[in-house]
């Protein structure tokens, strides 16, 4: 039985395919999982993560070309977003279009999601101070995780 994370995929698949054809484009089997494995996942995967994770789940082997390709589709249509952790390393989580924003450690590159409505207020009245129309932003601050000092601070 299909969780109901599982089933929202399906039915957003479903929709997504559908446009995708609208528009004259070629959906593949590839895609599908690609999109279905950033769409399931809690984490910020690397294209390896993708890879690996496809492999292992369902036992199907897509290209790391392909993957790259359908990501940099996926990112045009809006729907993956891609963070560079500042470690060389993209990373790409579905776009579920529940804005947050990000805090990265420079040392083990973990991930912290935030959102903060004083810094979304705030970011839209510096758009709108500068009569600037704001179409989407990404907000990441680098530092070091609360782990990381104790690490540091026991050593």
């Amino acid at each position: 039985m299909e969780n109901s994370q599982e089933m929202a995929f399906n039915i957003f698949l479903d929709s997504f395919k559908k446009n995708v054809s609208k528009v004259g484009l070629k959906n593949t089997i590839q895609k599908d999982y690609i999109l279905k494995t950033l769409y399931l996942s809690k984490k910020h995967l690397t294209a390896d993560d993708i890879f690996l994770e496809i492999k292992e789940k369902y036992n199907m082997s897509v290209g790391i070309a392909t993957i790259y390709n359908a990501i940099k589709f996926l990112h045009e249509m809006h729907l993956v977003n891609l963070l560079n952790i500042g470690d060389g390393t993209i990373r790409y989580e579905f776009n579920h279009e529940i804005h947050h924003d990000h805090l990265i450690c420079t040392n083990c590159s973990s991930i912290i999601e935030f959102t903060d409505e004083i810094i979304e207020e705030q970011q839209n009245t510096i758009a709108k101070k500068y009569d600037f129309y704001l179409k989407e932003h990404i907000m990441i601050l680098y530092g070091i995780c609360e782990r990381c000092q104790k690490v540091d601070s026991n050593s």
